[in-house]
């Protein structure tokens, strides 16, 4: 008769222990509960995003709004339709790449551009505040005609007026 190696006999006995832990685990365990049902929102509850700040991204030179500027368009949108007490507030901003005349009127596209965006995605004209500043109060401070990807923004911010 073949003798079994200590390996082999340890193996055995884990494995007869599971089985046997196995069994023993299936009486003593509870029976499971039934899942309580989900809890409905309260209808009265808008969506709240209020003090919620976005930034849409602008190439260089350019005022046109992208598919994220839309996104987050859509996002606010939403927010504010279901909370009458909200309003958006909308600032453009460039970085320091030409002129600043032209800086100015540029940031002043580049705001318009998304509140345009808001008014079609449903956001009333009256609940929105629309302002720039060009090349001034920037995130990232720059020297003059440095290009600055995070100063080529139009901040957007959910602000709720009943707090």
């Amino acid at each position: 008769m073949k003798r079994l190696s200590g390996h082999s006999r340890a193996l055995g006995a884990i494995l007869a222990l599971g089985m046997l832990a196995g069994c023993t685990g299936q009486a003593t365990s509870p029976p499971p509960q039934a899942a309580s049902p989900p809890q409905q929102a309260d209808v009265s509850t808008a969506p709240q995003l209020a003090g919620a700040w976005y930034q849409v991204y602008f190439d260089s030179n350019k005022y046109d709004i992208n598919a994220r500027g839309r996104m987050i368009a859509d996002r606010v949108a939403y927010v504010v339709k279901n909370n009458p007490a909200t309003r958006v507030t909308v600032i453009g901003r460039t970085d320091r790449a030409g002129p600043p005349a032209a800086n100015m009127a540029l940031s002043q596209h580049r705001a318009e551009q998304v509140r345009d965006a808001l008014i079609a995605a449903g956001v009333p004209a009256d609940r929105i505040d629309t302002s720039w500043t060009g090349e001034g109060k920037q995130a990232v401070a720059t020297p003059d005609e440095i290009i600055e990807r995070h100063n080529r923004v139009v901040d957007v911010t959910v602000v709720d007026e009943s707090r």
